[in-house]
């Protein structure tokens, strides 16, 4: 069984913890590269909204 892939902003699985690895998630706002979860992908977008930029990934769960 394939594992799938990680939200590197928060830890949980990608697109959602419901349904892991059923279809592909967001890409994060920060690079426009990276997959995240749906939940984050919907945060940085509100985040964005509300202060023009999403968090930055050095304050990504995880992040060094």
């Amino acid at each position: 069984m394939k594992v799938p892939p990680v939200c590197p902003r928060c830890g949980g699985w990608v697109p959602n913890n419901d349904t892991p690895g059923a279809y592909p998630g967001a890409l994060s706002r920060v690079d426009n590269k990276t997959e995240i979860c749906s939940e984050c992908g919907t945060e940085e977008a509100l985040q964005q909204l509300i202060d023009g930029a999403p968090a930055p990934m050095s304050e990504w769960m995880g992040m060094p």
